[in-house]
């Protein structure tokens, strides 16, 4: 389901043995399964049965396309895995805004998979995802304000996304991880310490998610800095906090929110968990919160083999946040 194939043609055979292209007018049984363009593409828009007619004067032809949903829909918490305290991620789409099907077309799978890579390659950890029959289990959330509404709650619209997310009946001790097809005034994300985290899609420029299971591009890192905060960073008492829980010190890190921009080309940037390890994660203190040993954090199998790429485009660094205590 939406993929296109095409364009769809026909070829004939004349009487004096010769064939060739011949102007075919395309017919749907069933639009709504498979759809004909103007284009003359065919386009699976849900999942089911329908036969492609062809027709050219008194000659038809027909193909029978069969369009299966790869990634059904769930609007509730499905049956988990493994037990335990777990990361359940949501694709959330205010009321007006259009339903662009990240949840069933893959993009979301492959986000948290590429920010799974990244955070195996940087820290030898990965994040504690809720799964359902192996494959990451992501809610569908329509929401019941509009996207002008949302973009007016500002830092305050992470609460009214918990809010709404009580009708997914989400099951056992998880936090929430939402992508929010939208943006919120000035932020770029927004972070309920213990409950959840977000990233609002709409904020940067291009509104990429998933691109492949390896590209990590500011969605990626946007959903892992928010996630760090709800795990606890960065705590007041790390030598380098400031601005409001991030690190002031080092531009490259991925909880940096200090004065100016990294004015660096994609290619160049390397962010880091912790540089020098002295704030917020695998400083080893009692004393100061290190959410490397959060509990939604597990040791990644094959840890520090992988490899990522990090694709982010000029201005979309530091990431613009907001975190609710």
């Amino acid at each position: 389901m939406g993929q296109r194939v095409g364009p769809l043609f026909a070829y004939g055979s004349y009487d004096d043995g010769t064939t060739g292209a011949v102007p075919v007018e395309w017919t749907s049984s069933d639009p709504a399964v498979v759809a004909i363009g103007a284009d003359d593409f065919a386009e699976g828009v849900g999942a089911g049965m329908a036969v492609l007619t062809g027709t050219f004067e008194s000659f038809a032809v027909e193909l029978e396309f069969t369009v299966e949903d790869p990634n059904p829909r769930s609007t509730r918490d499905r049956p988990d895995d493994v037990s335990g305290l777990q990361v359940h991620f949501v694709y959330a789409v205010p009321s007006d805004r259009e339903d662009l099907d990240r949840d069933r077309f893959g993009e979301i799978e492959n986000s948290v998979t590429a920010l799974q890579s990244w955070l195996q390659d940087r820290t030898g950890q990965r994040l504690r995802v809720d799964t359902y029959q192996g494959q990451v289990d992501v809610s569908f959330l329509r929401l019941s304000f509009t996207h002008q509404e949302g973009d007016g709650f500002g830092a305050f619209l992470m609460e009214h996304l918990m809010q709404e997310s009580s009708r997914l009946a989400v099951r056992g001790d998880k936090v929430l991880g939402f992508y929010y097809e939208g943006r919120a005034i000035g932020v770029c994300g927004s972070a309920w310490f213990q409950r959840g985290g977000a990233h609002y899609i709409d904020c940067v420029g291009s509104p990429r998610v998933g691109v492949d299971e390896a590209t990590f591009g500011a969605a990626e890192a946007t959903m892992v800095h928010e996630l760090f905060h709800v795990f606890g960073a960065v705590p007041q008492c790390a030598p380098n906090e400031g601005r409001g829980f991030h690190v002031i010190d080092e531009p490259t890190d991925l909880m940096y929110a200090g004065e100016g921009r990294v004015e660096l080309l994609p290619d160049e940037r390397e962010y880091q968990v912790d540089v020098g390890r002295n704030d917020y994660y695998g400083h080893g203190r009692s004393d100061c919160v290190d959410i490397s040993r959060s509990r939604f954090l597990e040791p990644a199998p094959g840890a520090g083999s992988g490899a990522v790429e990090v694709r982010l485009s000029a201005g979309d660094w530091p990431l613009r946040c907001e975190l609710e205590h």
